[in-house]
């Protein structure tokens, strides 16, 4: 096959075979004294691959100059391996917290319906729908006719219809996204003059990023380090992170990372939107299995602590608010 018919290559870097991946492991300064070079090409074949793996180098020191210039520091592969497990572990609980989160929010949307006089549900959808321009207009129809065939939603699609002026608000959530939901969830706040929605959808928006990466595999813990936060940390976020104890000091060093300050709002949007009961204190187990795991992972001799310190904040989150 000619370079044309694959297409440009953007940095040349080769497929290495399992033999080749331990080897480049080994020639970048990664040891093998707590995971065999046996056990670590088997571990690469059947557990993940070596890209996924490989970012979590990014949580440790590389020597500068001499002859292991570039070398990582006290970086056995079962650190690596370690580190993989963490965030596996991390994205699971975490992703259980968006889905609780997800539904407290809808539920209290459903309840304040309920609850107004002045709504009866049919002219909600309706104003929220042509409060949309053009585009989001036809975003919103397409979201709920591709829905049409769906083993789980297509039945309210033949119901009720694609048209998201003419259903049901208590049927629009069924069918919206998370995306769709908290479009319709900052309509009904400003509807309805509430300050207090208003502030959730923006931390939802927080919550949704951290769902799509637990969903996705995406990795976690290797952007720790990055200071890379582009939006302000939600006040009340601040707040609440004041009153627990963390001095002016650590919040701003700790809401500069983009994924920690993602977590944290999460964190305390469970807190803060989900009412007690199982789902609750299943949550709470959850988080504290989580916290123990980190302990663990924080004893790591070789970790950089740019990145330690950002897990350890998160340890103490989740003792303080679960």
């Amino acid at each position: 096959m000619t370079e044309a018919a694959v297409g440009p290559s953007i940095c040349a870097k080769p497929l290495l075979t399992l033999e080749e991946q331990v080897e480049d492991l080994e020639r970048r300064g990664v040891a093998f004294e707590l995971c065999s070079k046996e056990e670590a090409r088997s571990y690469l074949a059947e557990h993940t691959y070596f890209f996924k793996l490989t970012a979590f180098r990014a949580l440790f020191k590389r020597r500068v100059g001499g002859a292991r210039d570039g070398q990582y520091v006290r970086l056995d592969f079962e650190y690596l391996r370690r580190l993989a497990a963490l965030d596996r572990d991390m994205r699971y609980a975490l992703l259980q917290l968006t889905l609780d989160v997800e539904h407290a929010a809808r539920t209290k949307l459903m309840r304040i319906v309920t609850e107004r006089e002045d709504e009866d549900g049919y002219s909600l959808s309706l104003d929220y729908f042509e409060s949309l321009n053009h585009k989001e207009k036809n975003r919103r129809k397409g979201e709920v006719a591709a829905l049409a065939k769906d083993a789980y939603c297509g039945e309210l699609v033949a119901k009720y219809g694609s048209d998201p002026a003419t259903i049901p608000v208590w049927v629009l959530l069924e069918l919206f996204s998370f995306g769709g939901f908290r479009d319709l969830y900052l309509f009904c706040a400003e509807r309805w003059g509430n300050r207090a929605m208003v502030g959730e959808h923006y931390m939802l928006r927080q919550a949704q990023s951290v769902r799509n990466a637990c969903a996705h595999s995406s990795d976690v813990l290797n952007g720790f380090a990055r200071m890379d936060a582009t939006v302000e940390t939600d006040s009340e976020v601040q707040r609440a992170l004041s009153e627990a104890g963390f001095s002016h000091r650590v919040r701003t060093s700790r809401m500069r990372s983009a994924r920690v300050q993602q977590i944290a709002t999460l964190l305390y949007l469970h807190a803060r939107m989900v009412p007690d009961g199982a789902g609750k204190r299943r949550a709470a187990r959850d988080m504290h299995e989580l916290r123990a795991k980190i302990d663990k992972v924080t004893g790591i001799a070789g970790i950089d602590n740019s990145a330690r310190a950002p897990l350890l904040f998160l340890a103490d989150l989740i003792d303080k608010w679960f």
